[in-house]
């Protein structure tokens, strides 16, 4: 979003989120008569609606990149954080964790109420011209919709709240229906997708654009099922022209590349940061030498689902060598995942064994990945980080939306619907021309399909999206019942990074997990809303 705006958000959030209950009037910040009377006001107010919408990926501001802990693509080390508990099914309505607790930050209705307060008062600015308003206005609307997309997508039906609530009153907003707050949040998009501009000047870039607000609702349709709506939607994306893919798939997570025209025109939106003003707190996704804390530890299954350079599964691929098994592989492996035996940081990795920095798996100190792996993606070598020190504060921004998730969200809705298959492969094939992967020969709709789920989660690995992927597909218990496998036991020769194995077998990772399908696909709602609120009392979701 615009610099300026972010550096305000802060200051308007303190002044207008006082309380802790979105539906509480603030008694402590100043009134709408006096404070709506300039653009300056209307700026801040815009900015406060940004932050709590909270769409980034870093810490103590979204935590998107954790969700995928709770997913088949990482384990979260931390036996005392809620990801943990939710993927080894042991969470509770009530039970929260320091850093990503998702029922609090995802339920939360500050942002929405910073959204309605905007919309009901924007109007008695007098400096701004109609057209200022009504854009700023479909922002708004866009980040509100944004919001409650998300929590359908957690927690199933929530109350629709459009306006400001009186003290109180929020006890009279039952539970809408899924359907309703899908059918709410689609309308919403298509209404603010003709009143956002197609592109923003460089001072206002990450500021919601008619782009977004289309690829929204293809995230939106597809999730529920609703091909015909999704296809539509991301076709429009595609057909206004205005973006690529960059050509450098490791190089788009890193703060040096966001100023490159190039890589911006892969991004559709992204959460812009500024440091020190407005920090990413990128140190805990870095390895322990860096001074890092590993919270998201690659699986083992995640590292089997990359292809081999051939455009083949490891199980296909005759060329595949299991005691070689980091040779030769696509790509987005090597941006993405650092693995036993690589060149990283002017070291070599190794997990395998109690050498050098506390990185053996098996370690009882520190903060070394369990599984043996550590994440890349997002994760500069310190020579390319703007502040070399992970733990200073950088100006990382988290992309939302980007471009391959449009063509693959078209893809999918075509494969679903059985409809134009050759499109369908051309748009897979077209992400994986970026990084120079084989195109998929099936023509099949079971065939495509399968290839599509896969190009899915090797894609947008770490990036927030696989929890949602899985719950649509309907695949949680087939992917996280059981064991979480690491690496194989073994040596790294510390001079040329060549891995000898001691045994065939993969290490586990803590407890197995469980997956309860009747349960686990929606979020239960945080037992202190319930509890504070008699419309919502009695209304948990099932089996929770």
């Amino acid at each position: 979003m615009k610099k300026i705006i972010l550096a305000m958000a802060v200051l308007a959030a303190l002044q207008f989120v006082s309380c802790v209950k979105l539906d509480r009037e603030p008694t402590d910040g100043y009134s709408t008569d006096k404070y709506f009377t300039n653009r300056q006001a209307a700026e801040s107010n815009l900015a406060s609606v940004y932050q709590l919408t909270k769409m980034s990926g870093f810490f103590e501001d979204g935590n998107t990149i954790l969700l995928d802990d709770i997913t088949d693509n990482a384990y979260c080390p931390f036996t005392n954080q809620l990801p943990y508990f939710i993927a080894q099914g042991t969470a509770t309505p009530s039970l929260t964790g320091k850093y990503a607790d998702v029922y609090r930050t995802y339920f939360s209705y500050e942002g929405i109420k910073n959204a309605n307060y905007f919309l009901e008062n924007i109007d008695k600015v007098p400096s701004m011209t109609d057209e200022e308003k009504t854009e700023m206005k479909a922002e708004v609307r866009f980040l509100r919709a944004f919001n409650y997309a998300r929590k359908m997508m957690f927690f199933g039906g929530v109350p629709i709240v459009t306006k400001v609530l009186a003290y109180g009153e929020e006890n009279e907003y039952p539970r809408n229906t899924e359907k309703e707050v899908t059918d709410f949040v689609l309308s919403e998009l298509d209404t603010v997708a003709a009143e956002l501009p197609v592109t923003r000047e460089d001072a206002d870039y990450g500021r919601a654009t008619r782009g977004a607000a289309l690829a929204l609702k293809a995230r939106v349709a597809l999730f529920a099922g609703d091909y015909s709506t999704a296809e539509k939607a991301a076709k429009a994306v595609i057909d206004l022209g205005v973006y690529g893919l960059y050509n450098n798939y490791e190089g788009l997570f890193w703060e040096k590349n966001q100023t490159d025209p190039a890589r911006n025109k892969e991004v559709i939106l992204e959460v812009t940061y500024k440091a020190p003003t407005w920090a990413s707190w990128i140190d805990a996704l870095y390895t322990v030498a860096e001074g890092g804390w590993n919270s998201v530890n690659p699986t083992q299954s995640l590292v089997d689902a990359y292809e081999t350079k051939n455009g083949k599964s490891i199980t296909d691929d005759p060329a595949y060598n299991a005691d070689k098994p980091y040779e030769n592989r696509d790509p987005r492996f090597y941006a993405s995942i650092i693995y036993p035996g690589e060149k990283w940081n002017g070291r070599i990795f190794n997990s395998l064994e109690p050498v050098g920095p506390d990185e053996y798996y098996n370690s009882s100190k520190g903060n070394r990945s369990r599984t043996g792996y550590c994440l890349r993606k997002y994760c500069a070598p310190l020579n390319d980080l703007p502040n070399g020190d992970p733990a200073d504060g950088q100006g990382l921004s988290f992309i939302v939306f980007r471009y391959p998730e449009v063509l693959l969200t078209y893809a999918e809705a075509l494969i679903e619907q059985n409809k134009d298959l050759s499109t369908a492969a051309a748009m897979l094939n077209q992400v994986r021309a970026r990084v120079n992967m084989p195109p998929v020969t099936e023509t099949s709709q079971a065939g495509l399909r399968k290839r599509l789920r896969n190009e899915r989660r090797v894609e947008f690995a770490f990036e927030g999206l696989r929890w949602y992927d899985m719950k649509r597909w309907k695949i949680g218990a087939e992917v996280m019942n059981g064991p979480v496998y690491g690496v194989r036991p073994g040596k790294v020769n510390m001079t040329t990074g060549e891995v000898t194995f001691t045994s065939k077998n993969h290490i586990t990772v803590g407890s197995e997990r469980v997956f309860n399908a009747d349960r686990d696909y929606y979020f239960p709602i945080p037992q202190e809303d319930l509890d504070a609120s008699e419309a919502l009392k009695g209304h948990q979701n099932p089996n929770w």
